[in-house]
């Protein structure tokens, strides 16, 4: 799957182990979309 820019609400976040996010979105079709991130807690030193 490919990437898809979209405007949403965060309704939800949760993470999921020391690097990887669960993000739960409200999309403006109101379509409710569950988004699994990997490594987006990581900083960058």
């Amino acid at each position: 799957m490919g990437i898809i820019k979209t405007k949403a609400i965060i309704l939800r976040e949760s993470n999921m182990g020391d690097f990887d996010k669960m993000l739960t979105m409200l999309t403006p079709d109101l379509r409710k979309n569950i988004l699994y991130s990997k490594r987006s807690k990581k900083t960058k030193q």
